[in-house]
């Protein structure tokens, strides 16, 4: 069933249709979430949230975006929302656990440590980026988003968007090629130009 079709269903009441699109939904936007707070509880708190304001607005939806940028958008607002009432931005730091998950299945001791420090560089590095443009790298690279969902979802022009993620891009590169001594250069494969 078409995401559009389970929002309308959810207009109706039908509770079926919201945990279908929690289903679908709720990895990206505790992702998202996540990114944004640094800290699970706040996450999943604020996942919990939009998913009930999904719930309330569903006949609101107007489907000029997809459901999924739509939740996202619900979600980076409460996010914000968190963000206020601490009156700080978390940091987002990578887990060590994340880290690990990026390496491959078997790799030998010495080939783990080298990607581990390279995952905590590149982590310390986009953890270093202003939040504007953390936020657009990470919504592009991570989700998957093309730079209209991800203007819809920030409330920012598509160039806008487009700026922030080439300079995101270009400022992580440098960091990282400052934090490993390698000038012009990334690791075979890479492309963050």
């Amino acid at each position: 069933m078409e995401d559009a079709t389970l929002i309308a269903a959810c207009a109706s009441g039908d509770t079926r249709a919201l945990q279908i699109l929690h289903a679908r939904h709720a990895s990206a936007a505790f992702s998202f979430a996540w990114r944004m707070l640094g800290n699970e509880a706040d996450a999943d708190e604020v996942v919990a949230d939009a998913f009930y304001e999904v719930w309330r607005q569903a006949g609101r939806f107007a489907g000029r975006s997809k459901v999924r940028t739509w939740i996202l958008g619900i979600v980076r607002h409460k996010a914000l929302d968190v963000l206020r009432s601490r009156q700080q931005f978390a940091d987002n730091a990578l887990s060590e656990d994340d880290l690990v998950s990026i390496v491959d299945d078997n790799p030998t001791p010495y080939e783990w440590l080298v990607e581990h420090q390279r995952m905590q560089v590149v982590a310390a590095c986009m953890d270093a980026l202003p939040a504007p443009q953390k936020e657009c790298l990470h919504l592009a690279l991570v989700e998957g988003m093309t730079i209209a969902e991800i203007a819809r979802v920030v409330g920012v022009p598509d160039n806008t968007v487009a700026t922030r993620i080439h300079h995101a891009k270009r400022k992580l590169k440098d960091c990282v090629a400052r934090a490993t001594g390698l000038k012009n250069q990334t690791a075979e494969g890479d492309s963050l130009a």
